[in-house]
């Protein structure tokens, strides 16, 4: 094979430096990898497999590091095709001043690059039995690592990285940690893909990544911890994506994303959490959406999203806790859309929304609020099961709510004590059209009968609460609604008295609350039991049970008396018992006859007497009631 004749001149004095170093008779393997290395050529890579011929450990380790050497090496650096390298290529705390370009080489023992300082790194296609030691090593170019298969862990603990760190393909095992990364500075991007598989955890805890970090469609398996990021800087984007399946948590506490942070159609596993952003902060938008999957709790405790949070279309089978956003801050809007299911609760208690909370074509076991700050809407249209979801929005403050009924929890599902909002709009159902164009169904407006009945699914021992019903009536009251704002004053009241005692509640709910609502319901039972007691009189009247009140009537002397006294009335006297207010001197003048024996029972002293007290005991209860009603309703 013919060689320009500079690099002839440098491969002949490579060979002479290298006998000189080792042995006259050079390995052919090492004579090949010279000759590789002088020329500016690509070596061309048969299809078919090659043998792979033992290589000095030592002989890599002069060639990439003696000073002599150094200026015949082509600046495509150090090239080994095929190779087998028995024994340990200790490299630490070296000076390379070449890229290191591995293709298709098995390493049986332990690659060491502790603190050594190089160009670049290649290992395509290779082998490393008992992994990388790379702790603090300083590359002032890329790590490319394509189908590498390692047994044992590859650690770049605070190495320094000036271009990208790739991992494509790479088959990471043999050790509880195969990758470790913790305070590691990469320059560029971080790329996992092509079918990344690791058995055990990646850590990058403390890592500061200058572009993207990209784990597509890999896999890794762990028995506890799969992926740690805890405090990581990423400047650019964060993709978790395209079929990644991770067993095992995925932690981002503390941690930095400049950009996205995509997870789109990833499959996560775990214990409890499968995905912690806890304390953590992303100023782009955070993707879990597309047939996204989780098995697991997704954590977003205090949480800082600077855009909007998407889990439509996701699956998370979480049975206790799914989603937390409990402390977190969101700037852009929250959607859980597009038939996204949880078996599983969503809770954002304490939680501050710049945007919309958007439950569309959603599934879920219940929907926690408490405290929750709402700047935007309230959306719960569409709910796939929402007789077996739980609504509990206590404390919460919305700006608008936006339901439709078919959404509305069950009897006893409701919980909003406290719940603020500035207006509430009820939409129809959805027609296929509106579906199709991601749209709000059409309004409703605000309805009080509609309202009053969503209020009434609270539970019995919530529904005497003031506030929801309150909340209820100013809304109405500042759109005009002035009789329908009292209408749910009446309701409230009407629930606080069937928690009292019997006679109380019968006293507060058919008396006091409706005369408050209609005060000239009154006038309907004074009819009603001046008739009854007319009737009574009437009969009392002719049996003669009824005598005078006067003691000079039944005088010998009276005289003329007894023609100018006034004869009994029924109704005027039945008028001023069921009115003690009215005075038109029947009731001062006649009384039941004590010394009557009567002719019938309702004609007897007893009866009579115990009749008459009742209907003014009754009169005074009608009076009182009215004037009480009156004063509150004028109050009003």
């Amino acid at each position: 094979m013919s060689f320009p004749l500079a690099e002839e001149a440098n491969f002949q004095r490579l060979i002479e430096l290298a006998q000189h170093r080792f042995d006259a008779n050079l390995l052919k393997v090492e004579a090949q990898v010279i000759e590789h290395s002088v020329r500016s050529a690509e070596f061309l890579v048969p299809n078919e497999p090659l043998p792979k011929p033992t290589i000095r450990a030592e002989f890599l380790r002069w060639l990439a590091t003696d000073p002599d050497a150094e200026s015949m090496i082509d600046p495509k650096g150090i090239r080994v095709l095929a190779a087998t390298i028995p024994n340990d290529l200790d490299l630490r705390g070296c000076q390379i001043s070449h890229q290191l370009y591995f293709h298709a080489c098995e390493f049986h023992g332990r690659i060491n690059l502790m603190n050594a300082r190089m160009r670049s790194l290649y290992l395509i296609f290779c082998q490393a039995s008992k992994g990388i030691d790379a702790d603090g090593v300083r590359v002032e170019g890329a790590v490319r690592v394509v189908n590498l298969k390692v047994c044992g862990a590859i650690r770049l603990l605070g190495a320094r990285i000036d271009g990208n760190l790739e991992l494509d393909g790479t088959t990471l095992g043999g050790a509880e940690t195969p990758l470790v990364l913790d305070g590691a500075r990469i320059h560029g991007s971080v790329f996992m893909r092509d079918g990344l598989q690791c058995s055990g955890e990646i850590r990058m805890v403390n890592a500061e990544i200058e572009g993207d970090l990209g784990i597509i469609g890999g896999k890794i398996i762990s028995t506890e911890r799969a992926l740690m990021l805890d405090k990581v800087i990423v400047k650019g984007l964060i993709s978790l994506s395209d079929g990644f399946q991770a067993v095992g948590k995925i932690s981002l506490s503390g941690g930095q994303v400049f950009g996205d942070l995509t997870c789109s159609g990833a499959s996560l596993s775990a214990q409890d959490v499968a995905l912690d952003l806890a304390t953590a902060t992303i100023r782009g938008h955070v993707y879990l959406n597309q047939g996204f999957t989780s098995n697991a709790r997704i954590s977003l405790h205090s949480t800082r999203v600077e855009n909007s949070v998407d889990f439509s279309g996701a699956t998370i089978t979480a049975n206790d806790v799914a989603v937390t956003f409990e402390k977190a801050t969101i700037r852009g809007n929250v959607f859980f859309c597009d038939s996204f299911k949880s078996s599983g609760t969503v809770c954002l208690p304490g939680a501050h929304l710049c945007g919309d909370l958007v439950f569309d074509d959603a599934a879920l076991l219940a929907l926690y609020c408490f405290n929750m700050n709402l700047d935007g809407e309230l959306v719960w249209t569409n709910i796939q099961n929402p007789k077996q979801t739980r609504l509990w929005l206590n404390g919460a403050s919305v700006k608008n709510l936006r339901d439709d009924r078919d959404s509305w929890p069950k009897a006893g599902e409701l919980h909003v004590g406290g719940f603020t909002y500035k207006n509430a709009t009820l939409h129809k159902a959805k027609t296929q059209k509106e579906y199709q164009q991601h749209s709000h169904a059409a309004e409703l407006g605000l309805n009080a009968k509609d309202r009053i009945e969503w209020l009434n699914l609270q539970p019995d021992a919530e529904k005497s609460q003031a506030q929801p019903w309150l909340q209820l009536a100013d809304l109405l009251k500042a759109s005009g609604d002035t009789g329908n704002a009292k209408r749910a004053i009446f309701e409230m009241r009407r629930h606080q008295a069937t928690r009292k005692w019997f006679l109380l509640r019968w006293w507060k709910t058919y008396v006091y609350l409706h005369l408050q609502r209609e005060p000239l319901w009154i006038i309907g039972s004074i009819v009603l039991f001046t008739l009854i007691g007319f009737s009574v009189f009437c009969a009392a009247d002719r049996d003669h049970a009824m005598a005078p009140t006067s003691k000079t009537y039944y005088l010998p002397t009276a005289g003329s008396m007894l023609t100018a006294y006034p004869p009994f009335c029924p109704l005027i006297y039945s008028l001023e018992n069921d009115l003690p207010l009215v005075k038109l001197g029947q009731d001062e003048k006649w009384a039941p006859n004590p010394w009557h024996a009567g002719s019938h029972w309702f004609t007897r002293y007893g009866f009579l007497a115990e009749f008459r007290w009742s209907l003014i005991l009754l009169g005074w209860v009608q009076a009182t009631g009215l004037a009480t009603a009156l004063a509150s309703r004028f109050k009003d």
